[in-house]
């Protein structure tokens, strides 16, 4: 049974095969949550059937131009922030909403290296397209496209800018092998951890957030839990 306590909406973000998608999922499911993905309503505005997880390895020239005037970001946001309004007990698998959504709202980043996100994106891969260095480029491609849209229309930074978010976690780590089985344990070992550190704001419990920071220095990067204070080494 969801308490009061949680209630409150959650929206992920970070930069690409950093692991949004699956610890949102994850975590939706663990905490009784209703799950939201920024990408499949963006692809359904769009007209494209390839599903969402696989869409980037095929089409990201196109939808990229698509998106390419502002105007298609624009409908995607404000369908998000509608949601966000009227929705709760619901995590959000998004870019902006962490910045730019309404409280009551819990703002997680993942931090994960482009070594580590193109390890994970040639894991991800359903049919095996692209090579480590493509898989790389691929990354850096769909992050750059990301990082100069939202600097022209928020003014924030993705690459750098951090100050808005609740929790901050980093997984860099804990993929160390582009393999299945190593990307199977990375995501064991951390999806407890974000269950933690995002309980903890939701709780208000700080003494948590400084037990889970201290178990986990290299994971933990920052907790802040409302109205006490913030935890963790940045």
């Amino acid at each position: 049974m969801i308490t009061m306590s949680f209630t409150r909406n959650i929206a992920f973000a970070g930069l690409t095969a950093a692991g949004k998608t699956t610890h949102a999922r994850l975590l939706a499911s663990e905490l009784g949550y209703e799950y939201v993905s920024a990408t499949d309503i963006l692809l359904e505005m769009l007209g494209v059937d390839t599903p969402g997880d696989q869409v980037w390895f095929a089409r990201l020239q196109e939808i990229n131009e698509a998106r390419g005037d502002g105007a298609v970001d624009a409908e995607l946001e404000q369908r998000l922030l509608e949601l966000n309004r009227t929705r709760h007990a619901t995590v959000f698998d998004t870019w902006a909403l962490a910045w730019i959504g309404d409280e009551p709202l819990v703002r997680i980043w993942l931090e994960s290296d482009a070594d580590s996100r193109a390890r994970k994106c040639l894991v991800s891969q359903r049919q095996q397209r692209l090579g480590l260095d493509e898989c790389r480029n691929l990354i850096d491609d769909k992050d750059t496209f990301n990082r100069e849209l939202f600097t022209q229309r928020h003014g924030f930074d993705l690459f750098t800018d951090r100050d808005r978010y609740d929790v901050i976690l980093c997984n860099s780590h804990l993929i160390p092998q582009a393999t299945d089985t190593a990307a199977q344990a990375g995501i064991e070992a951390f999806a407890p951890i974000v269950h933690a550190a995002v309980t903890s704001v939701l709780t208000s419990d700080t003494t948590s957030a400084r037990e889970l920071a201290r178990a986990h220095p290299r994971e933990v990067h920052r907790i802040t839990v409302p109205d006490t204070s913030t935890v963790g080494r940045c």
